[in-house]
């Protein structure tokens, strides 16, 4: 009996299964040789990778490899070659030395974009978890040549491309995924060019000694009450609570008649009563304490909020953290202190 025209759908849908099932074996096959393959060199180029605050990159610390355009080049001049050999053409003999010497006088000049370069590791600057941390770094460059098209990234960060043209060097600003709190140190700076023609690469990877503090990231707290104010220091004002006397003033309708000074007015003196002073105090405690039964990381999110409120408002605010207290201030200086603290707390990133 002849199949059915399901029958050779379901024939066909289990060959085509199959087939990408063995190539994706076969990919996956792949990608674990290659893997395992670039294990070794990248541990042989871990220990070769410079490390420090200044780095210069000489022939020791410097890569270069044909670039895939490069590849494609060699192939076609070695083509031209064994054509010219062939058929005994001189005009293609010419055209294929003249291609290789190119491409071995862009060596030279793709090595030199890039050696004699210092690296300098200048500032790291606080920012917010979740935020991008944004690092300073100086390059400088001796001798009278220009430096075109070179690259720099932190590993798995966007480039970006600079132009060394003036001889006093330049500043480059680098930015850097900040995911949790804590004291952030970059991946591995990628240095890279591919100037003049593209057929080469040369790179190096440097390990520049560097960080950025992360805050917390700031979270309003639910709690009413999540700060609370001292008592005995401050201003004084005029309450009827009070407890010190301050003196007479003419007495207006309405003032409670217990303030009125009797005795005064018993003299002839006119109609007074007596104002009252008490010291109230403006500074405020932020404590640790007062948000109790929260996850470490939700209170510090939410005193990083309180800072940066009460600094805004113009407090004089302090802070009480388990085994450190920090006085009440305010100003720039205070507020990073405050905030360092929260975002070097034990329990986050060193």
């Amino acid at each position: 009996t002849m199949p059915s025209m399901v029958d050779w759908r379901w024939c066909s849908d289990c060959s085509v299964r199959s087939m990408l099932s063995a190539e994706g074996q076969r990919f996956v096959m792949f990608a674990k040789l290659r893997k395992s393959l670039r294990r070794p060199f990248d541990r042989w180029a871990a220990r070769r990778r410079p490390k420090g605050r200044s780095i210069e990159l000489n022939q020791k610390r410097i890569f270069i490899f044909p670039s895939r355009s490069g590849w494609g080049f060699i192939f076609v001049s070695i083509l031209l070659l064994l054509i010219g050999v062939n058929y005994e053409n001189n005009l293609l003999h010419a055209v294929a030395f003249l291609l290789l010497s190119i491409f071995v006088i862009s060596i030279i000049h793709t090595y030199s974009n890039l050696s004699g370069i210092k690296i300098t590791a200048i500032k790291g600057y606080p920012c917010f978890a979740g935020e991008q941390a944004e690092f300073e770094l100086r390059l400088s460059a001796g001798g009278k040549r220009e430096r075109e098209n070179v690259q720099l990234a932190w590993k798995g960060c966007q480039s970006q491309t600079i132009e060394m043209i003036d001889h006093s060097g330049c500043t480059v600003r680098l930015y850097h995924p900040a995911p949790v709190r804590g004291r952030l140190h970059p991946r591995p700076l990628l240095i890279e060019s591919m100037y003049p023609l593209g057929l080469l690469r040369v790179w190096s990877w440097l390990e520049v000694d560097s960080n950025a503090v992360v805050y917390p990231s700031p979270q309003k707290s639910l709690r009413p009450q999540s700060y609370i104010r001292s008592e005995g220091e401050g201003r004084m004002q005029s309450l009827d609570g009070g407890e010190d006397f301050a003196g007479l003033e003419q007495y207006h309708p309405g003032m409670p008649l217990r303030h009125v000074a009797w005795k005064t007015y018993a003299r002839g003196q006119g109609l007074h009563a007596k104002t009252f002073h008490a010291e109230l105090d403006e500074r405020v405690w932020l404590d640790w304490d007062a948000l109790a039964g929260m996850p470490t990381e939700t209170r510090l999110s939410c005193l990083c909020y309180l800072v940066l409120q009460l600094e805004k408002q113009g407090e004089h605010y302090g802070l009480r953290l388990p085994g450190r207290d920090f006085e009440p201030d305010r100003g720039d200086s205070h507020r990073q202190q405050l905030l360092t603290a929260l975002a070097l707390f034990p329990g986050g990133v060193e």
